[in-house]
């Protein structure tokens, strides 16, 4: 069974950790946190790992250093996991990162055996088809979100943080004829077998742009 689990954000908003454990089938699972998008995975993963530490999860983190230099490790690291958690951030720095130091092959060796992986904002990006991003805008580059492709370990197209930005969004969209899911903080999208499951509340609600 494969399985992605797509946040649009703020995952706190989000009762989704239970379910992620259950998906996972696991008495122990282990995890592994991944944050190489964004600068303050250290303290990131400080807060998931206690979160996880009550459900019984053996967590891992792996770093920059490790994908930088230690290939070996990475491999193990990934090949260990019963869930990947990919954070958010640069989502190009974060594609750079997966497909310079060659991670791309093993994540997908990892979600073909049914790993669960887990991506939010920029994480679910990389997941994806396609999604719009901030990046650009982040970089000082441009004042539009542009569309980047991911890695389409699922056949979707996402708009993470969907509220933040609403107009500007929509209109990056126009450009695109397909169905984007617009997720916003507190929402995902749980994908099994390419059969789609929303998780909303009553805030927080996942919009189609047509």
């Amino acid at each position: 069974m494969k399985t992605c689990i797509l946040i649009g954000g703020n995952s706190e908003e989000l009762d989704i950790d239970k379910k992620i454990i259950e998906l996972s089938k696991k008495d122990n699972p282990n995890y592994l946190y991944i944050g190489l998008a964004n600068s303050y995975a250290d303290s990131r993963y400080d807060q998931i790992k206690k979160v996880y530490k009550n459900y019984n999860c053996n967590t891992k983190y792996l770093k920059k250093s490790n994908v930088i230099n230690n290939p070996k490790l990475v491999e193990e690291k990934i090949n260990e996991a019963d869930i990947i958690y990919i954070d958010g951030g640069d989502t190009i720095k974060l594609l750079d990162y997966v497909k310079n130091y060659e991670m791309e092959s093993l994540l997908k060796d990892a979600y073909d055996k049914g790993t669960i992986m887990v991506g939010i904002s920029a994480g679910a990006i990389l997941l994806s088809n396609e999604g719009l991003s901030d990046s650009y805008i982040l970089r000082k580059e441009k004042d539009t979100y542009e569309f980047l492709k991911g890695l389409n370990f699922v056949n979707v197209k996402i708009c993470p943080h969907y509220t933040r930005d609403k107009e500007k969004i929509i209109k990056a969209k126009n450009k695109e004829k397909d169905v984007v899911y617009g997720l916003p903080n507190g929402t995902a999208l749980i994908i099994t077998n390419n059969k789609i499951e929303k998780i909303e509340s009553i805030n927080n609600k996942i919009e189609s742009i047509e």
